[in-house]
């Protein structure tokens, strides 16, 4: 989010020294280091569905926060779909 919002109109070397650009970094390696770390403790078949939901419901969430994108009904409806089924996974 925080990469797209700062590419309108920059070259590659103004997006390197853009604090988003290493904010969003810094948030990907943390996520993916909670997710093995997860994969320690609970089954692939349930780590992954889990963490699959969550990241597109924040993407989602996050794109209307930063980026002004429209919130419709049919995308809450989907969210709320793939979170019962996480829910469902995880039982």
């Amino acid at each position: 989010m925080l990469l797209r919002r700062s590419l309108a109109d920059t070259s590659v070397a103004e997006i390197l020294v853009t604090p988003g650009f290493y904010l969003g970094f810094a948030f990907y390696a943390a996520s993916f280091l909670t997710f093995l770390l997860s994969l320690r403790r609970f089954e692939v078949l349930t780590v992954y569905p889990v963490f699959t939901g969550l990241a597109y419901a924040s993407v989602t969430v996050a794109a209307v926060w930063f980026l002004g994108e429209h919130l419709t009904t049919l995308r809450v409806a989907g969210i709320v779909l793939v979170g019962a089924g996480v829910a469902l996974l995880v039982r």
